[in-house]
């Protein structure tokens, strides 16, 4: 009988105060099959004018490397934590602390799935065929500017992380001898009313595709735009489809609403990602006496300001602390196209050696801004060993 156990391989490592960006290096297990890596990551903010940077933006990238040099991770935080999200991970409660202070317990989750999803046994990376297991964290909290939105950067971060690994002692029952490979293979301006188109890598089977795009004052329509994804050609083509198209088919394989939740620190008309595409309910609970109302204007957007009033009805212009809970859908400004959708029976995947070459194709909205990127990530089953 395979058995579970969980390493603490990082308990509250603080680094030195005035370090604003860095890259760390944990060693990992060397035995047992690694299903979950869960970074725990935050920094001492300190409000001024706007809405400190959130966590999963000072995480710039996490990056797991085996045998020296070979990727099985690399995602930036906010890749991370949406692909947390669509990995039934607990994304609502997992990111709950924007506001200033240290407070040890009030970290952001940043987990990385080597399995299909949390709570899988039937993937994970096997620590025995690899040799120098490591996970990289790279940050920097001096970061003003994401997406158009403008933050508070932190100047005595005092920067700090856990790291805890779930590990499978012996092979679990149904355990296929792969794991999800993720990485962002592209990252490109998303220009309005221009195609890009992204290549996808080949030589592993594909389990799906995200592609993050948004920025302040920018709708979801515009972001999400219109996307084409081609086998050889036009072999297959099982997307061509405009954003509201788009949307109706994603809202199919993922029902569930996006639901989060967080305690806040800020001003009427400070920037704010709700960390969704598109905001369907928004509601507050004060933390302080003066916050009566936090409203947020633009629902098809999910970055942008948030206005606070007091009772009088009048906008709070220093910074107060509420609790704010956001529901809608597309986390992290992101679509993904999962390939267990677009086959049928047990298939969970689209072998990429079928064919020739695959095309992501992205048509930008009219509305998008110029400044505007977008990401792609793509994962993989990849065998243990290769």
């Amino acid at each position: 009988m395979a058995k579970v156990r969980y390493a603490v391989l990082e308990n509250d490592k603080t680094l030195t105060s005035t370090l604003t960006s860095g890259t760390e290096t944990v060693d990992l297990p060397e035995t047992g099959i690694l299903e979950e890596l869960y970074v725990n990551a935050t920094y001492t903010k300190a409000y001024s004018n706007d809405r400190c940077l959130a966590d999963w933006d000072a995480v710039t990238k996490l990056e797991i490397l085996v045998d020296g040099s070979t990727v099985v991770k690399s995602l930036s935080g906010q890749e991370a934590r949406a692909l947390q999200w669509y990995n039934k991970g607990a994304f609502g409660p997992s990111g709950e602390f924007w506001s200033t202070g240290g407070d040890t317990d009030c970290y952001t989750i940043l987990p990385l799935y080597f399995n299909k999803k949390a709570g899988d046994h039937t993937c994970g990376l096997n620590l025995d065929n690899y040799s120098n297991p490591q996970l990289k964290i790279s940050f920097d909290t001096s970061t003003t500017s994401i997406d158009g939105n403008t933050y508070d950067a932190a100047t005595s971060p005092s920067f700090k992380y856990n790291v805890l690994a779930k590990v499978v002692d012996g092979i679990p029952a149904g355990f296929t001898n792969r794991y999800v490979q993720s990485r962002e293979i592209d990252s490109f301006t998303a220009t309005a009313s221009v195609e890009h188109t992204t290549e996808i890598p080949r030589g592993y089977d594909l389990k799906g595709l995200m592609h993050r795009s948004g920025y302040k004052g920018v709708t979801w329509t515009s972001s999400v735009g219109h996307q084409k994804l081609d086998f050889d050609n036009g072999k297959w083509v099982p997307i061509d489809m405009d954003h509201e198209d788009i949307k109706a088919a994603f809202l199919s394989w993922f029902p569930e609403p996006v639901h989060v939740g967080w305690y806040d620190h800020a001003a009427s008309g400070d920037d704010c990602n709700l960390q969704v595409h598109q905001v369907m309910g928004m509601g507050n609970a004060a933390g302080n006496t003066n916050t009566a109302q936090i409203w947020f204007d633009m629902h098809e957007c999910g970055l942008y300001d948030i206005v606070k009033n007091d009772y009088a009805g009048a906008a709070i212009t220093s910074g107060v602390k509420d609790h704010i809970a956001v529901t809608g859908w597309g986390p992290m400004q992101s679509v993904y196209l999962p390939m267990e959708q677009l086959v049928d029976g047990a298939a969970d995947s689209v072998r990429t050696t079928d064919y020739g070459r695959i095309d992501y194709k992205i048509l930008a909205g009219s509305s998008n801004n110029a400044s505007q990127k977008a990401y792609i990530v793509a994962e993989y089953y990849k065998p243990n060993g290769q």
